[in-house]
C-alpha cells in the first residue's frame, strides 16, 4: 500500500508543482520520509496532507482501520482511494449525519 501513497503523491507533486525528482526513487521509497517532508513543505493542498497521513498510519499500523467504528476498511476501497479514513458503513452515517444537520441548521 505504501507504493501505491507515494504514486498518488509524486503523481500530485508533479502534476501541480513540477517536482524535479525521479519517479523510480520517490515511488521505490529511496527517497525518505524526511525528504517527502521537504517537497511538502510550504504546499498547501489537503489532498497531499491526507496522503502524508496515509503514510503516517502505514508507519504506526493504523493505516486501513476504520476512525469511526475501528473495523478494517475494504481493500477496494483503499486502492481507489489510499488516503480513506472510514469504511463506507460510517461515511455513510457520517454523510448522512451532516445532512440532517445542515437541514436542521439551515434557515429557509
Amino acid at each position: 500500500m505504501r507504493r501505491v501513497v507515494l504514486c498518488r503523491m509524486f503523481d500530485l507533486l508533479e502534476q501541480t508543482y513540477g517536482i524535479d525528482v525521479n519517479r523510480e526513487e520517490f515511488v521505490g521509497e529511496r527517497v525518505s520520509l524526511h525528504e517527502i517532508d521537504a517537497l511538502l513543505a510550504f504546499k498547501s493542498d489537503p489532498h497531499l496532507d491526507d496522503l502524508r497521513g496515509a503514510l503516517e498510519r502505514i508507519d504506526d499500523g493504523s493505516f486501513g482501520v476504520c476512525i469511526g467504528c475501528k473495523t478494517e476498511i475494504d481493500q477496494r476501497l483503499l486502492d481507489e482511494e489510499p488516503a480513506r479514513r472510514m469504511c463506507e458503513r460510517c461515511e455513510k452515517e457520517y454523510n448522512r449525519s451532516s445532512s440532517v444537520y445542515m437541514e436542521a441548521h439551515l434557515i429557509h
